[in-house]
């Protein structure tokens, strides 16, 4: 398969092979170098070092486990390892309740309950009347099971191949089809694709088929949005913004990141996201996190799609920093994702996102897409008060209740906690801080308002630019367009207002801002004062302290200056104690009185830094919710230059589908004519196509005969090998057996020469002893019968070894029998080869008649192109024919224009001038009211601020009192602040009667205005005459134009099939060139499969030689055998003579 249509089918994560793209480790970032080298594992295709990788295994790929082993690193292992340990400790198995207990226990439901509505979903599907879905999922799951296999990741692919290890493919494809068929009979709402299969291949990893066919409607009513159904993605496209805006907000709230890093990420989350959400994050995690986002989706339905995008904001989270590298290169960032986001800590990072909540956006959900009004439907579903079980509701609401519980305790807990840590603010502070929340309520709620009239726009727009152009009713569309386009207009002036009253607001906000800071100055100027006088109390404390000490001093140093009587000096030194004693104490209650002074300024000093910090935080909330409207009101800015780009679009547009009516009524009879004779074609490709398919059947029954006499040649030199060395094994025991009688025969001769020599000694000797004869008599009777014993024995073992030859000779004719037939069966098959031969030389013939054929097809195809380039040419002549009628009717109507044009002119002035008017009149009326406001505001708040001066005088009037023993320059600091008090209340004064003034004059205005307007109301009545007059003659134009474009719209969707059409007879002749060389690529495989049968044929002719060879030389080595018999007959006759 080539890698297009796994894209187009099925979505995956591409992981490059190619070395040498990372210059660290990816495990432990570590630079690679000459004794740091680099490796990769063959299983994730990670760069990395060899401490990281010590594993050496085998890797699994398409076909299994390979056989050689491969270097795989170290949380590879741990993860193949981890997917072991949760298939053994869970029992998981193909098609096997385990985890659906508890999924289908979140929603009310039993394995018992699922089953009832699998049979009867069973049962109905014969009576289904919309069955195109379930037809397209038919003819297209075969070629999506194989784009499966192809395009799983290695994390998965190790998960299903332990599972599917004795289930055939055949098998979990049926079971597919039937639960995928039941859900798109039941509901062809809907519709197919191809994501469907793997999240039903996954779910039939922990469920059975009824609870999975359950499951799926527990997604596709209450989980999965009505808009992302795949038959509503086909109709309408969706931009997914409402899901990249969720995934921002959790990456901004719940992890902190600002917005500068978020537009970094942003375009890899416009373009991928579409890829995560449609497959519910299947194949694009490791095996662990997706069976995480997947439980946590099942285990609360009614939450789980916003679970599911901020299980997505964790993993992109995880690796923001690798997204921010690769952002150009998302393919990268993608097996990032892949290889290094962990289930364990996603359920970490999850629980720092469960405070944020959700925009709410519209979309369906429930049982309304599902649910059809005819027909009745059992599911859980769609009636689960009826099917739900008890103990199950019980529990399910008791969960609710405690989850409601732990909330209201977190918000309690959180709100106790933020009243702890604020600052107690005065009571302009709180107002300040109500009015903002009411400020901010409802630039919250514009700015929803907003975004619902931009979505409501495109998704408008979008169905206007895919739904086909009506023929009937061009007058309706017209005033439709007309109406949308007015109200369009009115939303957009009822926004501009919306934006003024909140420039208006941001302005009040600005000037807050300001008597806030003069407050915070106003303090710290007053705390640089009491700062100042603590210093310069200090110090006279210090020439104090000095000043005693001096006197201590002196009062030691005195000495008597003359004698005196003792009484005398007794009075004079009573006198000094009691004047020290004096000194001391008015000092010590001065420095007691200053003291007191310095903790009560110390006192003031806290309580005023303790007024500064809460100033200092209401400053910052004010500059943040400043800069949070700034944001907003850019965003409204960009918002409304989109809508008016959009309106310029759908004129565009409309001005383009005018053009293109009229080309397409002339292409429309060219491109029949082209029709008509790829139809032609196409039929010549069908029988050319049939051909081929009876010269494939006739090979493949041409292959299994020869395979099939292939098979029995070879169990006929298996049994001939078997016979050889049965042959051999006889031969070897026969030859042993004449051995040992040729061993025999020579001790006999040896006898036999003995006796010769004993003979001569008996002749020698009868001359000399004639009294031995008798016992030499006696002792030959004995050796005699010895002899005859030894000729009997000996013409036994004559016998057998006869016997024994004329076995080997029959044995020897039945095996040249059996030669004769195989060389009989040998020139049968000699035969067959010939025949084979001249069969592939047919077929050699036909692909070569066919290759002429393609040819030919080619040539005609190349002037059926030089045809059509002919057409065009007369085409384009046509085409410029037309744009001089068309620049001649245009000058026409330019004329018409110009004065239309001209009275519409006159009219937008006077209607803009009118508009304007009305709008400077009610922006007027708004800002007198809100001056008005602003003044009573303004004249409340310096009331509260005289109030408070007034106060802070009578507390410097006390202070005054109090300091009028230390300094006169505090008295100078009272006299200034009098001062200021009085150039404030004159500037309140003036204040006043400039607004006064102001009122006054706006009034004026006010009425010159009103009587312009007068004017301008009898001179439009005057123009909207002319305007119904110029109405009427564009509404004629309008009729006149009608007939051309329905031909136009018609000639669209022919020239669109024909192009379809042309694109399919492409492909088709692709399909069949690619089918030709696959049969030369089968015919050259058959030439190496016949030399191969040649050379084995050749062998086994050299193997039949050698065993003749064999056979003559036994056959020499027999006639030895008998010609030693013979001679041995003639010397054991020869030694019965001499005996």
């Amino acid at each position: 398969m080539s890698k297009k249509s796994t894209q187009a089918l099925i979505k995956t994560v591409i992981i490059s092979e190619a070395r040498g793209k990372f210059k660290k480790c990816q495990i432990c970032q570590k630079e690679f170098g000459i004794f740091h080298k680099e490796h990769q594992c063959k299983r994730c295709r990670r760069a990395v070092c060899q401490n990281c990788a010590t594993h050496h295994g085998p890797v699994l790929g398409d076909a299994g486990f390979s056989k050689q082993t491969h270097r795989i690193c170290n949380t590879c292992k741990e993860e193949s390892e981890s997917i072991k340990k949760f298939i053994e400790q869970y029992k998981i198995g193909l098609g096997k309740d385990t985890f659906s207990i508890d999924w289908l226990k979140a929603s009310g439901l039993t394995v018992d309950i699922a089953k009832k509505e699998y049979e009867f979903a069973q049962k109905e599907n014969d009576r289904a009347k919309d069955k195109g879905e379930f037809m397209k999922m038919k003819s297209e799951l075969q070629l999506a099971m194989i784009d499966f296999w192809l395009n799983l990741n290695y994390s998965l692919r190790e998960f299903l191949f332990y599972l599917l290890k004795d289930l055939e493919l055949d098998q979990l494809q049926q079971q597919i089809c039937r639960v995928l068929g039941a859900i798109l009979l039941q509901y062809p709402e809907i519709g197919y694709g191809p994501d469907q299969v793997i999240l039903t291949i996954f779910l039939l990893c922990f469920c059975s088929e009824a609870s999975a066919f359950t499951i799926l409607t527990i997604l596709y009513s209450e989980v999965i949005p009505s808009y992302l159904y795949p038959l509503n993605l086909r109709r309408t496209p969706y931009d997914y913004q409402h899901e990249i805006d969720q995934v921002l907000q959790v990456l901004e709230q719940g992890f902190k990141i600002k917005q500068s890093e978020l537009q970094n990420i942003k375009p890899f989350v416009r373009t991928r996201i579409t890829r995560y959400v449609l497959s519910l994050g299947i194949n694009f995690y490791q095996f662990q996190t997706s069976f995480y986002m997947i439980n946590q989706i099942l285990v609360g339905p009614k939450t789980g799609y916003d679970n599911f995008i901020k299980c997505l904001a964790v993993s992109f989270y995880q690796q923001f920093e690798d997204i921010k590298i690769f952002i150009n290169a998302q393919e990268d960032a993608e097996a990032q994702i892949l290889r290094n986001v962990k289930s364990t800590q996603c359920e970490k990072d999850f629980l720092l996102t469960k405070v944020i909540i959700f925009i709410p956006h519209k979309r369906v959900t429930q049982s309304v897409v599902i649910q059809r009004s005819n027909e009745k439907k059992p599911s859980s579903q769609i009636q689960p008060e009826h099917n739900r079980d008890v103990k199950v509701e019980i529990q399910i609401k008791t969960d609710q209740n405690m989850s409601e519980y732990a909330a209201l305790q977190d918000k309690s807990f959180q709100e106790l906690r933020r009243k702890s840590v604020e600052v107690k603010a005065t009571p302009e502070g709180d107002e300040e801080k109500a009015n903002l929340k009411q400020y901010i309520e409802k630039i919250e709620e514009t700015l929803m308002l907003k975004h619902k009239l931009v979505t409501e726009l495109q998704n408008r727009v979008k169905e206007l630019q895919n739904q086909p152009p009506q023929i009937n009713n061009n007058q309706d569309v017209d005033k439709q367009l007309i109406d949308a386009n007015e109200q369009l207009r009115k939303r957009i002036q009822e926004q501009d207002i919306q934006i003024s009253q909140l420039e208006e607001q941001n302005k009040y906000s600005n000037k807050l801002q300001e008597d806030a800071q003069e407050m915070v100055t106003s303090i710290q100027k007053s705390n640089k004062e009491l700062e100042q006088q603590l210093e310069t109390s200090l110090r006279t404390n210090k020439d104090l302290y000095l000043q005693i000490k001096d006197l201590k001093n002196q009062s030691s140093q005195l000495q008597p200056p003359s004698p005196m009587t003792p009484s005398r000096e007794k009075n004079y030194q009573i006198n000094i104690a009691l004047i020290q004693k004096k000194n001391e104490e008015q000092l010590q209650t001065q420095i007691d009185q200053e003291q007191q002074k310095i903790v009560q300024l110390e006192l003031q000093m806290n309580q005023l830094n303790k007024e500064l910090l809460g100033l200092q935080q209401l400053n910052q909330d004010k500059l943040k919710i400043i800069g949070n409207l700034e944001v907003r009101l850019i965003e409204l800015d960009s918002t409304k230059r989109e809508n008016e780009k959009l309106t310029l679009e759908i004129a565009a547009l409309f001005k383009k589908i005018e053009h293109h009516e009229l080309v397409i009524i002339q292409q429309q009879e060219e491109l029949e004519d082209l029709k008509a004779k790829y139809d032609q074609l196409s039929k010549q490709h069908e029988i050319q196509s049939e051909e081929l398919d009876q010269v494939r059947i006739e090979k493949r029954q041409n292959l299994e005969e020869y395979d099939r006499k292939e098979n029995e040649l070879l169990l006929i030199i298996e049994d001939l090998k078997n016979r050889l060395a049965e042959m051999n094994k006889q031969y070897q025991t026969t030859s042993d057996q004449l051995n040992q009688s040729l061993d025999h025969n020579n001790q006999m001769q040896n006898l036999v020469q003995e006796k010769d020599e004993t003979i001569k000694l008996l002749e020698a000797g009868i001359a000399k002893g004639v009294k031995k004869i008798a016992e030499i008599e006696a002792n030959h009777h004995k050796q005699k019968e010895d002899d005859r014993k030894t000729i009997e024995e000996l013409n036994q073992i004559i016998e057998q070894n006869n016997q024994k030859i004329k076995n080997l000779e029959d044995n020897i004719a039945e095996k040249d029998a059996k030669l004769e037939e195989h060389k009989k069966e040998f020139k049968a098959l000699k035969i067959i080869f010939v025949s084979l031969e001249e069969k592939w030389t047919k077929l050699d013939n036909d692909h070569k008649d066919l290759s002429g054929q393609h040819q030919r097809l080619i040539a005609e195809c190349e002037e059926w192109k030089r045809k059509f380039n002919e057409v065009e040419g007369e085409h384009q002549g046509l085409k410029e024919k037309y744009r001089l009628i068309i620049i001649e009717y245009e000058k026409v109507k330019e004329n018409t224009n110009e004065k239309m044009n001209e009275l519409k002119s006159q009219n937008d002035d006077l209607q803009r001038k009118l508009k304007a008017l009305e709008d400077k009149h009610q922006l007027l009326q708004n800002q007198h009211q809100a001056l008005l406001d602003r003044l009573e505001k303004e004249t409340q708040n310096h009331i509260k601020k005289v109030g408070e001066l007034d106060l802070i005088i009578i507390g410097l009037e006390k202070k005054a009192h109090e300091y009028k023993t230390l300094s006169e320059n505090q008295k100078l600091e009272i006299d200034n602040l009098q001062a200021i008090i009085k150039d404030l209340e004159g500037k309140i004064a003036q204040a006043e009667k400039d607004q006064q003034h102001r009122h006054q004059q706006l009034l004026v205005q006010i009425t010159q205005h009103l009587e312009k307007v007068t004017k301008l109301e009898n001179r439009n009545s005057k123009l909207e005459l002319d305007v119904l007059e110029l109405e009427k003659r564009i509404q004629e134009l309008i009729l006149y134009n009608q007939d051309y474009k329905n031909e136009i719209i018609k000639q669209d969707e022919k020239i669109t099939i024909l192009i379809k059409e042309g694109q399919t007879k492409e492909s088709e002749i692709i399909k069949l060139i690619q089918v030709i060389e696959k049969q030369k690529l089968d015919l050259i495989d058959y030439e190496k499969i016949i030399r191969e049968l040649r050379q084995k044929i050749q062998e086994l002719e050299l193997i039949i030689v050698e065993k003749d060879k064999k056979i003559v030389e036994q056959e020499k080595s027999i006639k030895k055998l008998q010609t030693l018999l013979v001679q041995f007959k003639t010397l054991s006759e020869e030694m019965a003579q001499i005996n």
